[in-house]
């Protein structure tokens, strides 16, 4: 008995065609739901105004560009004049910083204060007080070059304002408000497009939202509509492979029967073989010689009528009758043919020996002479004990030959079952190497 194929081992169910049918219309509802709500957002987009005209802002900018070039033109041809300011600032700012740290040393602002603080420390004259007035006098002088360094301070800061009296700004003040103007326009500009931007990136954002939820919910779809034909071609090469597995075991089946058939036919060929040759030919030989004795046994009675019953004679034949006609006792086969009458007179005949047809087909069969007379009889008999002797002397060597021919015959048919077999398992892999070329060719 084969083993079960693999794939029987395999639980291998028809999809379910009612559920696929409610999760494909649940899928079809929610990309259907999605589908409106992109559509909605391109719809936006569509109605958006379209994009401002640039035009403006470009003029803008190549205007700004014109005004900070002509501004540094401007400064580049002031330029002595603005490093004669920036001198005299620079000049101006050192002299401040070291009035500062000198008056944060010296409590005294100017010569009057220092002179009416001596003038009251003399009036009030001590021992210790001699040393303060000396200090004092000292500051003096230092106040006095602070003093001195205030009037070149205010001397240059004069400078500085009579210089830049002299530069005109008019042209660069109207630059510079012209400039401004144009910078607050073109800012202006940029908002509104800035704004206008925003919202179309917020619908494009949604856009896309709503794009990848189609994208995710059409990719679901295609999931399941790709498992559900996975299983049905799974589900339907199974049943292919069990129809084509039941009916290569019917297949096998019928040959197994067939095989066990001329196996059976075969054996109780080679049991006949093995019998004993001539049984049949002895049997009549020794049914033949009883049925002649019985015409020689009982000759006295009834002028050499055999008085023995067809069923006391040892193995008599099917249809063997004793019939009487006018005192002559002879044997006929029971067939359908009629007798002819004899339209002659009956005539008493003593050594006619009368046969049926199925007894001489016996004689013929074993290649005796069919006796005709009664007194052929013991001829015949001895013919009969002469062919059975030969029966059973060539019995052993025939029924060897008998058997040798059935074990050939045998070996024979089984060699052209096994070659019949090895070119059927040929021709199978022929054709599995000419589909799996075919398929390699695809």
């Amino acid at each position: 008995m084969t083993d079960s194929p693999a794939f029987l081992s395999k639980s291998v169910k028809k999809p379910n065609d009612e559920e696929f049918k409610k999760l494909l219309e649940q899928a079809n509802q929610s990309i259907e739901k999605i589908q409106k709500q992109y559509d909605a957002v391109r719809e936006k987009i569509t109605k958006l105004p379209a994009k401002s005209d640039n035009n403006r802002r470009e003029e803008i900018k190549t205007e700004l560009n014109e005004i900070r070039d002509k501004q540094a033109e401007l400064k580049k041809s002031r330029k002595a004049v603005y490093e004669q300011l920036d001198a005299i600032n620079d000049s101006i700012r050192k002299k401040v910083n070291a009035i500062k740290g000198f008056q944060s040393k010296i409590p005294f602002k100017t010569i009057a204060e220092v002179d009416a603080r001596i003038l009251e420390l003399e009036s009030k004259i001590e021992e210790g007080m001699l040393q303060e007035i000396t200090l004092l006098k000292r500051n003096r002088l230092s106040v006095e070059d602070v003093v001195e360094q205030q009037k070149e301070i205010d001397r240059e800061r004069s400078i500085h304002d009579e210089i830049k009296k002299n530069i005109d700004e008019s042209e660069a003040n109207k630059l510079s408000d012209r400039y401004e103007q144009l910078d607050l326009e073109f800012k202006s500009l940029s908002s509104d497009q800035n704004k206008q931007r925003e919202a179309r990136n917020q619908l494009y954002d949604e856009r896309n939202r709503l794009k990848q939820l189609l994208d995710e919910e059409y990719g679901k779809l295609r999931k399941l509509r790709d498992e559900h034909r996975k299983a049905n071609d799974e589900y339907y090469e199974f049943m292919r492979q069990l129809r084509d597995y039941k009916k290569k075991q019917e297949e096998l089946r019928k040959v197994q029967e067939e095989a066990d058939k001329r196996q059976e036919a075969a054996k109780l060929e080679l049991e006949l073989a093995s019998l004993p040759a001539f049984e049949n030919e002895i049997a009549l030989c020794d049914n033949l010689s009883a049925f002649l004795e019985g015409f020689i046994s009982n000759a006295s009675v009834k002028e050499n009528t055999p008085t023995t019953d067809v069923k006391h004679i040892a193995g008599a034949f099917e249809g063997m009758v004793i019939k009487k006609k006018d005192d002559d006792v002879f044997f006929a086969g029971n067939t359908k043919k009629k007798q002819q009458k004899s339209s002659t007179p009956k005539e008493k005949k003593t050594d006619t020996l009368k046969i049926p047809l199925t007894t001489m087909e016996a004689f013929f069969e074993i290649k005796v002479t069919v006796p005709t007379k009664i007194s052929e009889i013991p001829i015949t008999l001895q013919k009969l004990k002469e062919r059975k002797q030969y029966y059973i002397d060539e019995q052993p060597k025939v029924t060897a030959e008998n058997k040798r021919q059935a074990e050939e015959k045998i070996k024979s048919m089984q060699k052209a079952e096994e070659e019949a077999k090895a070119r059927e398992e040929k021709a199978k892999e022929e054709k599995v190497k000419v589909v799996t070329e075919e398929i390699e060719a695809q």
